[in-house]
């Protein structure tokens, strides 16, 4: 026997769109965080721009906090795609866009393990958030940074189109069946 017409509960709707709304913060976090470090180098380089120690450690200290409110909302869609997967389970066969966005998410996992340590490391490289960590610390930090940024970019790009996805998803909701 189909449903035909059933309304969704409060709950369904606000865990689609927390996960929506927690994409969309992951999303331009790490956007901004991305073009914040690599404005640091030389365009299609590896190499940094000449600017002051103190400058840079500043831009990475912003970039730094960043991060964390990255990691925050990366946390906040996790919590709200298990919430989502949940409050929808009975439901996902007509409901595919619900699966689909789960998934992206939930396979976000394996990239987000990948960067983790390095980003920890970063993170304890900056103990303030208001000040920039002294200059002695700049080279263990270049070398985090640098690591970060261009061996582990793919998990960034990822990122993004993981988190694109997701609310592109969530958005239009492909495979919706309008008779359910």
């Amino acid at each position: 026997m189909q449903e035909t017409n059933v309304m969704h509960t409060f709950w369904q709707r606000f865990s689609c769109a927390a996960v929506a709304l927690s994409c969309m913060v992951w999303f331009a976090a790490t956007l901004a965080r991305a073009i914040i470090t690599y404005d640091l180098y030389q365009p299609a380089t590896a190499m940094l721009r000449a600017l002051p120690h103190d400058y840079q450690l500043e831009q990475l200290r912003l970039a730094e906090n960043l991060a964390t409110i990255a990691w925050i909302s990366y946390a906040l869609v996790l919590c709200a795609t298990v919430s989502m997967l949940l409050l929808w389970r009975t439901r996902l066969h007509q409901h595919g866009y619900i699966a689909i966005a789960g998934l992206l998410i939930l396979v976000s996992l394996l990239w987000q393990g990948w960067i983790a340590p390095t980003e920890l490391s970063l993170y304890r490289e900056f103990p303030s958030r208001w000040q920039p960590p002294p200059v002695s610390r700049y080279q263990p930090i270049m070398d985090l940074v640098g690591k970060r940024f261009f061996r582990q970019s793919p998990a960034d790009l990822l990122n993004l189109l993981t988190a694109a996805a997701a609310i592109v998803v969530l958005i239009i909701q492909p495979r919706r069946r309008t008779d359910a």
